[in-house]
């Protein structure tokens, strides 16, 4: 009998143990309020979520975790809650101890007494950060194919017009008549220039797919118009720099690729003051490609960074707002992914592109080692 007792005890903590490993390495959050919404446990995957210790956890209000532009939601997730026996979700945004915001889905349902009253509610974190900026990024691209759309529908019948109206002024300024006015119809034909050159952006947008996919290599590309961007930097007395590690090729529109570039080392030398250098780098981070464009201007204020890439968005006072929304489409094209970081030493965008299977070995080794060292991640 004692032998049986002694194994049952065994077979007891031994299950004990198993649950608390199902609790504590769930890969979701298991959290339990008291009725004022207070922390009474909480898993190790929900503690880490929020980025602290379990311990320092117990008893801090929800309140104080999240976001103060969401505390009545949770106030009303957990009145709702209350007055209803069926499971309630709602989405809501926490801060995590070191700062960085995540965005977390509750489900919970009431825990009641004996007299129905609710004592406890318990609940299931889920990290949903990556599935917010995923949706986020299909408004944003679905937002890109609208105007496009708009603008290849228009864009015949505004350039028409516009041709026969740039023809009569070159016209007018062959004639020796109207060469007093020669300034004025010189900066006629430059506004009507650059109108045309936004209905190219335009129609850009309006692409759902590129025409002329070639087996290409980004550094033959970076390095063919070098020239130019060199050019534009010395212009505006700054500075730039190439950084090219071994890559392998990609399937790329090689005139889209240089409009992308064109596009990022423009805004980049804008933001900079002289004296400045901008960088341009590629390297391999495990399965993807990376073209990066690292500039020295001030930090991206982050109520400013949520907007970019946004038709018509521009912090520039002659800016169409067309130049990162046409990076964001060609990317889209190319199925590569832009990001970036800002900070008090500059930003640098991020556009990656996934290996070909073909090109994930080059002279018989294999690129998948992370080269994202040099880089300031802000």
């Amino acid at each position: 009998m004692q032998f049986e007792n002694s194994k049952y005890r065994t077979e007891l903590i031994e299950s004990r143990n198993r649950y608390a490993d199902l609790y504590d390495f769930a890969p979701v959050g298991y959290v339990t309020f008291d009725h004022k919404g207070c922390i009474q446990e909480i898993n190790l995957t929900g503690a880490n979520m929020v980025g602290a210790e379990r311990t320092q956890l117990i008893g801090v209000p929800m309140c104080f975790i999240v976001n103060k532009s969401d505390f009545k939601i949770f106030l009303d997730h957990l009145r709702c809650c209350k007055q209803t026996d069926e499971q309630v979700t709602s989405e809501l945004s926490i801060t995590k101890r070191n700062g960085k915001p995540i965005d977390i889905q509750l489900l919970s349902a009431p825990i009641r007494n004996a007299d129905g009253l609710t004592t406890q509610y318990r609940s299931i974190m889920t990290d949903i950060t990556e599935r917010k900026q995923l949706e986020k990024e299909l408004l944003r691209l679905e937002r890109l194919n609208l105007i496009g759309e708009m603008a290849a529908a228009i864009a015949h019948e505004v350039r028409n017009p516009m041709t026969t109206v740039r023809g009569f002024l070159q016209l007018f300024k062959s004639k020796s008549e109207y060469i007093q006015d020669k300034e004025h119809l010189n900066l006629m034909t430059e506004e009507l220039d650059r109108a045309n050159s936004i209905i190219s952006e335009f129609l850009s947008l309006a692409k759902n797919g590129t025409t002329d996919m070639k087996d290409q290599n980004l550094n033959d590309i970076i390095k063919a118009i070098y020239p130019l961007l060199k050019a534009d930097a010395i212009i505006t007395d700054k500075n730039i720099k190439l950084d090219l590690e071994d890559i392998p090729s990609l399937l790329v529109d090689e005139k889209e690729i240089h409009q992308i570039i064109l596009n990022l080392v423009n805004n980049g030398l804008q933001a900079m003051s002289s004296g400045a250098t901008l960088t341009v780098k590629t390297f391999v981070d495990h399965e993807v490609v990376v073209l990066a464009v690292q500039d020295q201007g001030d930090e991206i204020p982050p109520e400013l960074v949520e907007k970019l890439g946004t038709p018509f968005f521009t912090t520039k006072d002659n800016g169409t707002g067309l130049g990162l929304a046409v990076c964001y489409s060609i990317a889209a094209r190319h199925n590569a992914a832009i990001n970036l970081t800002t900070g008090p030493s500059g930003t640098t965008f991020y556009i990656r592109f996934k290996i070909p299977k073909s090109g994930k070995k080059r002279n018989g080794k294999t690129l998948s080692k992370s080269k994202e060292k040099g880089l300031s991640h802000k």
